[in-house]
């Protein structure tokens, strides 16, 4: 990229990313700004472009953790299902591992939206942000010339 980034250009860029505190809608932002970007403002659109698909590459990472996690903890409860008198006055240890295996959704959760602010962060200062993965997949076709 050759061309420093406009002022403007850098915001948009920043919100595409920020949105990832929103989730679901923050997808949408991205979105918007590629569609209204693209034959305005290569680095805003890419910049959009990049936020959405991780964004959403992020709901579907998130939404699996949470279903497995679901899994586990429904399989914490078989013992107490198989043998109720035992645990009447505590649940087996495995539940409270199952509890604890909460904080791999909400740890992904917290990194995958602390790289999205970095994102952001880094668009309004004006740098060429790519995610580690999919920024070099997303930008192939969409170099300035």
């Amino acid at each position: 990229m050759n061309a420093t980034p406009t002022t403007e250009e850098r915001l948009m860029a920043a919100i595409s990313h920020a949105g990832v505190i929103v989730s679901g809608p923050g997808i949408l932002v991205g979105v918007v700004i590629w569609l209204t970007q693209r034959e305005k403002s290569p680095y805003a659109a890419r910049q959009g472009m990049q936020a959405a698909v991780y964004q959403l590459l992020g709901l579907f990472g998130l939404i699996t953790l949470w279903f497995l996690w679901g899994i586990f903890y429904f399989l914490t409860f078989i013992p107490i299902i198989m043998n109720p008198n035992q645990y009447q006055d505590a649940p087996p240890p495995i539940f409270f591992v199952g509890m604890g295996a909460m904080i791999i959704p909400f740890g992904f959760m917290f990194v995958w939206a602390l790289y999205g602010l970095w994102g952001a962060f880094s668009c309004l200062q004006g740098r060429d942000f790519n995610y580690v993965v999919i920024g070099k997949y997303l930008t192939i076709g969409h170099q300035e010339s």
